[in-house]
């Protein structure tokens, strides 16, 4: 079968063409930036925030301890501790809290911007309540995904951290804990690369069979793995397809941003302004994938066939002919 790269990719670039600019409609970029905004900028929304402070002294440090000799803990001792532990549990437990409600805004957004994208209309609260079954699937299937995928990666922290040092121990050599770390290095490299590609996956191709076929996200990766082990080398060089499209994408960005004296790179980095000013950029990527998976078969086909087509003018009614005047001639 052949597989095209650069057709899907041309035919992205005129459904974005047709939709933002054959009319260009200043509400349709506000509302469709707005859906983009959803989709993609609460979808990175994870917040990581380091705590990494070292302590300087504490009630057990050269407090009540002192060259082995015990002494009672008093009130100023133990009164950081209370105040700064809770209150670092509790900002934790907010970062957390805000990531899951910046995951479930991204899901439920994705099937907003995809709408819009696949029928060529700006719009966001019909397309958020009936989408809404689709969104808080994806969002639990994304949730359940985070939480393995940093669970392998804090195993494979551990792991090689606790290999190295018994390798230190076992030899008492610098030389013994290379291998294990090398070794893990190399390991999570591959896992973050293989999560980074099922997130491809996920984005460009299982979100739009949800929509296509009203699928759960599970029921999505059932109809959709089949395809991809049989063409796993054509999905594969799709994804870095998509690394050589960002290359020049990226140096466009960059020569807009220090040719303006950096008021560019202000402007992408506001939110939803970000997404209005780069908007054709992600029209057509969020095209792309759908329009990739539609060379697999009419099952895949997630958009109908050319471009969205713009509503059409209505015909102007002729005017009745005026009634004859009484006496004038005919």
């Amino acid at each position: 079968m052949n597989v095209s790269y650069l057709g899907p990719l041309q035919r992205a670039i005129a459904r974005a063409r047709s939709i933002l600019f054959t009319p260009f409609r200043l509400d349709t970029w506000l509302v469709l930036g707005f859906a983009a905004f959803l989709a993609d900028w609460f979808s990175g929304g994870w917040g990581q925030s380091g705590w990494g402070q070292k302590s300087r002294g504490g009630p057990f440090v050269g407090g009540p301890f002192v060259r082995g000799q015990f002494s009672c803990p008093h009130l100023h001792d133990l009164l950081p501790g209370l105040v700064w532990g809770p209150l670092v549990a509790g900002l934790v437990l907010l970062a957390v809290l805000a990531g899951i409600v910046f995951l479930w805004l991204g899901s439920r957004g994705k099937f907003v911007f995809l709408e819009g994208v696949a029928l060529g209309r700006a719009a966001i609260v019909q397309p958020w309540n009936r989408t809404a079954p689709l969104g808080n699937s994806l969002f639990l299937w994304k949730l359940g995904f985070v939480i393995v995928s940093g669970l392998a990666m804090l195993g494979i922290v551990f792991a090689t951290f606790g290999t190295a040092l018994l390798g230190w121990l076992g030899f008492h050599e610098r030389v013994a804990m290379a291998p294990p770390i090398i070794g893990g290095i190399v390991l999570a490299g591959f896992i973050g690369l293989l999560i980074a590609f099922v997130g491809v996956m996920l984005d460009d191709f299982v979100v739009p069979l949800m929509y296509r076929h009203g699928l759960r996200a599970n029921q999505a990766w059932r109809r959709f793995l089949p395809l991809l082990r049989e063409h796993l080398g054509q999905f594969v060089l799709y994804a870095l397809f998509l690394l050589v499209l960002a290359v020049p994408v990226l140096l466009a960005i960059m020569f807009v941003g220090f040719s303006t004296c950096c008021v560019g790179f202000l402007l992408l980095v506001v939110p939803y302004v970000g997404q209005v000013v780069l908007l054709p950029l992600h029209v057509a990527y969020r095209a792309l994938g759908p329009e990739f998976l539609g060379q697999f078969g009419p099952e895949f086909q997630i958009f109908a066939s050319g471009p969205p087509a713009q509503a059409p003018t209505p015909p102007v009614t002729p005017a009745p002919p005026a009634p004859p005047v009484p006496g004038a001639p005919a």
